[in-house]
């Protein structure tokens, strides 16, 4: 559930608003020098730095950076459990499927 090996693409922000795009995520990926970001739902992230060290922000009850904060937004709205920063390419999770309310 939170592997990330599906590769991100231009097509992954579609309905995305400005500035999100990829090459907008690798740069935050590579200002910070994040390995990866991963969510739990319920505005629960982890940030991972490339160093396996957790990015935390600066005081207690704030907020991550603002670029950072937009990764969030996506993530949670495309529903994307994991973003991975290796070797200069981004991967993504799977997006879950949405069960059918009808279905038997």
């Amino acid at each position: 559930m939170y592997g990330a090996g599906i590769e991100v693409t231009d097509e992954d922000f579609e309905f995305a608003k400005s500035p999100l795009s990829k090459k907008f995520i690798r740069l935050v990926f590579e200002k910070y020098q994040l390995e990866y970001i991963a969510y739990f739902g319920e505005n629960r992230f982890y940030v991972s730095r490339q160093n396996s060290q957790a990015l935390n922000p600066l005081y207690p009850d704030s907020s991550y950076p603002e670029d950072i904060e937009l990764v969030f937004d996506f993530m949670a709205r495309e529903r994307i459990r994991r973003i991975k920063y290796e070797k200069g390419v981004l991967f993504r999770s799977s997006v879950p499927g949405l069960s059918d309310s009808n279905e038997q």
